[in-house]
């Protein structure tokens, strides 16, 4: 077993109890070190064309691919496990940057909400065992309980922050872009972009990975589905069949990230068979600013979808709303919110703090909300903390994107922005300055 420098449990091994203070500490498993993070214990993500990662917001610097390797192989890499020691000698590691980086603004990391989560639902010792049963080299003997499979990219929309790699619908865009932008970064990027092989975004097919899969779900807690959009392929529909087939369904906890556009009503009866079902809805704002965002998403099949979850899902079902903040949202939270206040919703967003779940978009680092200039991110300052001031519904995320908002000034950027903005509006027949006529007032994109 991996041999500590110091104890790492002080305390249950030491028969101390923790005290108020650090019970209520956001990071729960600082006691351990304060890199740590349940996740390489735990849990294993991929990439829609098979990389497989720590979690879907690490870096993707492991070399490891689902269209090589089989899930166990990945699972006890060389990677895997220095991620492991890395952390429980609290050093950092650098496929975690972003969380790191977020934490020092006093956002609200992925890391530390899933170390919360993972606490609040399995317990503390639940995570404890996994832990000690690391062996000296990192390897852990015990199966995944938790994994996110991005099942491709196939999916319906062309959301402004994504890519070929993340959705079927940019590829003949993204080739586009790479042709003709003006600005020589955007091209060169857009070229790179659209070169992908299809083919390595079918690793979800492969009848042995599905094995692996099925073989993990007597010890599997949790299961996250994301795309593309998952809605569309008969693989999701196999996942949730194979798990109730095998009994599995009862402990397992699954998730969707959906893009809200579709959703198929004959799967309630199945739903009803699992611990946990939670809708995770990416809506980036409501109505046609959202529409645009994630073109061409319609926004009548996405409002009558989040009622019929809210309504007439089954009791193991409930769901939240999450946001991928960028330059052309981000100054529209407060309305966002102030919409989302109003449906009454009973389900959705239900039991989650704020009104939604913000996300922040890194890259491309040209919609990154460090890009507005300062006359508008104090603006968009007094705008979310006076809503957030009067709101009945608190969220501990709006400050943290303040904070990095204002962190540093990245508004040498906008001129690639609005040339993006201006291509894809004359490539999709939108129409920025209509949908977003305020921002665009402030930075004159259009």
């Amino acid at each position: 077993m991996f041999t500590f420098d110091r104890d790492p449990f002080p305390f249950k091994d030491l028969g101390r109890q923790p005290t108020r203070e650090q019970l209520d500490d956001p990071y729960e498993f600082n006691s351990l070190s304060p890199t740590f993070c349940v996740l390489p214990f735990s849990h294993l993500a991929t990439h829609t064309d098979g990389s497989a990662i720590l979690c879907c917001v690490a870096k993707t610097d492991s070399g490891l691919n689902l269209n090589d390797q089989s899930l166990k192989d990945v699972w006890n890499s060389n990677y895997v496990k220095s991620a492991r020691l890395k952390m429980l000698k609290g050093e950092s590691v650098a496929a975690c940057s972003h969380c790191y980086a977020e934490e020092k603004n006093g956002c609200r990391s992925h890391r530390v909400t899933e170390n919360r989560v993972w606490k609040d639902r399995f317990g503390r010792d639940f995570m404890l065992d996994r832990v000690r049963k690391v062996e000296k080299d990192g390897a852990l003997a015990e199966d995944i309980v938790a994994i996110d499979l991005r099942l491709g990219n196939t999916c319906n929309l062309q959301c402004v922050m994504c890519r070929p790699q993340d959705s079927s619908r940019w590829t003949a865009l993204a080739k586009k872009l790479g042709e003709t932008a003006e600005d020589p970064e955007l091209r060169g990027e857009w070229a790179h972009k659209s070169k992908i092989n299809q083919s390595r975004f079918e690793w979800y097919k492969d009848p042995e990975f599905w094995n692996d899969l099925e073989s993990m779900l007597p010890s599997m807690r949790e299961i996250i589905v994301g795309g593309g959009e998952p809605m569309l392929l008969e693989e999701h529909r196999r996942l949730i069949q194979a798990c109730v087939d095998s009994g599995a369904s009862s402990h397992i906890q699954i998730r969707y990230h959906t893009n809200g556009t579709l959703l198929d009503t004959s799967l309630f009866p199945l739903w009803e068979k699992f611990k946990l079902v939670e809708v995770f809805v990416s809506l980036d704002c409501y109505g046609e600013k959202n529409s645009y965002m994630r073109y061409p998403a319609n926004w009548e099949s996405i409002d009558r979808n989040l009622k019929l979850i809210d309504r007439e899902s089954p009791d193991t079902v409930r769901s939240m709303l999450l946001c991928s903040v960028h330059l052309l949202n981000m100054f529209y939270l407060d309305e966002y919110g102030a919409w989302i206040r109003d449906q009454n919703f009973k389900k959705v967003t239900h039991g989650f703090n704020g009104y939604y779940h913000p996300g922040v978009v890194h890259y491309p680092p040209y919609l990154s909300i460090q890009n507005y200039p300062a006359n508008v991110k104090e603006i968009i300052t007094g705008k979310l903390l006076s809503f957030e001031e009067t709101s009945s519904k608190k969220s501990n995320k709006i400050q943290g994107l303040v904070n990095l908002m204002n962190e540093v000034d990245h508004s040498a950027r906008l001129p690639r922005a609005k040339e993006y903005i201006r291509r894809l509006d004359a490539e999709r027949g939108t129409h920025f300055d209509r949908v977003f006529p305020e921002l665009n007032e402030l930075l004159g994109f259009v």
